[in-house]
């Protein structure tokens, strides 16, 4: 596997990440960072020492995902807690084949990222919706959540929302602290991917499943 730098992301340099991403995708990419860091200066859809970082920090992190998993073509990815997005536009721009909701309890988050989904033209296949993950009554194949809160309580949320044999990706850092009765993991470290990234050497991505 090629080095990458995780501090560069010139649009040349984007063959060398472990993912198959086309030259519209990564136009799209950079399209959603523009919008997200234009949005950011009016709303905290992320942290504001983090918009110099925005791609080690947040973009990248969110794509690693696909470089161990494929998500489900025709199936419905629920974004539990998005935020601003993330990871559930970055993943959706990278996996044309699959359809998204990104929920989050925050209305004027979900406002923003609906006109964000928009103006990149993912509106089709991606929704947004404001709600608290208590009120859904659909259930899914694959939940993604970023840093929503403790592992136990996000556990809590997805338990009735996830199908019989779904998978729950978590991104986190290490140590993610005990598991919960019922759950078995396995934890993908960012630095088997960039291992010259030390603001990703001790997160990664708890792959959860059903015991």
């Amino acid at each position: 596997m090629a080095e990458f730098s995780p501090m560069s992301y010139e649009r040349s340099s984007w063959h060398e990440l472990p993912l198959s991403l086309s030259p519209a995708q990564v136009d799209q990419l950079h399209q959603y960072v523009s919008l997200l860091t234009e949005l950011n200066t009016t709303l905290n859809l992320i942290s504001r020492r983090d918009i110099a970082h925005v791609w080690e920090h947040h973009i990248v992190p969110s794509l690693l995902l696909l470089a161990w998993h494929t998500l489900p073509a025709g199936e419905e990815v629920l974004d539990l807690g998005t935020g601003g997005g993330l990871p559930g536009i970055p993943l959706a721009i990278a996996s044309p084949q699959s359809r998204f909701l990104l929920l989050d309890s925050t209305r004027k988050k979900v406002e923003a990222v609906s006109r964000m989904l928009q103006a990149l033209d993912l509106a089709g296949r991606v929704r947004a919706q404001w709600a608290r993950a208590e009120s859904l009554r659909e259930r899914f194949p694959v939940i993604v959540g970023r840093a929503v809160a403790p592992l136990p309580r996000f556990l809590g949320w997805v338990k009735a929302l996830l199908l019989p044999k779904g998978s729950v990706f978590y991104y986190t850092a290490e140590p993610w602290g005990p598991l919960p009765a019922g759950w078995k993991a396995t934890f993908y470290p960012f630095r088997e991917l960039l291992p010259h990234s030390e603001y990703l050497a001790q997160k990664g991505i708890l792959h959860l499943t059903r015991a």
